[in-house]
């Protein structure tokens, strides 16, 4: 086995966009300002809140955005993409969240 015949996928240890997809269709449009690795392996995990998105994807496109260009580049994705599960999280996020001491 040669080293060729991997994937370079350094661009997830940075901040950046990321677009999940199934079959096809993108249905998550995210940002990180730091590593793209931990924030798209949580789409992943059972052991999240209830309020936390479970998504669907076989497909994952990553790329590395400086951090001056994030915010409008990820607005332009939202824009050009509509992904559903961007429009159902932002319901969940803007509600009040219980805190008990």
């Amino acid at each position: 086995m040669n080293i060729e015949d991997f994937a370079d996928i350094s661009e997830v240890l940075g901040g950046g966009v990321y677009l999940l997809a199934y079959r096809g269709e993108v249905v998550f449009v995210g940002k990180s300002t730091r590593g793209m690795l931990g924030a798209i392996a949580n789409y992943r995990s059972k052991n999240l809140p209830s309020w936390f998105p479970r998504i669907t994807f076989d497909q994952i496109l990553v790329r590395y955005i400086h951090p001056d260009q994030l915010e409008s580049t990820y607005a332009e994705l939202l824009a050009e993409f509509q992904p559903r599960h961007n429009r159902d999280i932002l319901p969940r996020l803007t509600q009040p969240v219980e805190r008990r001491i």
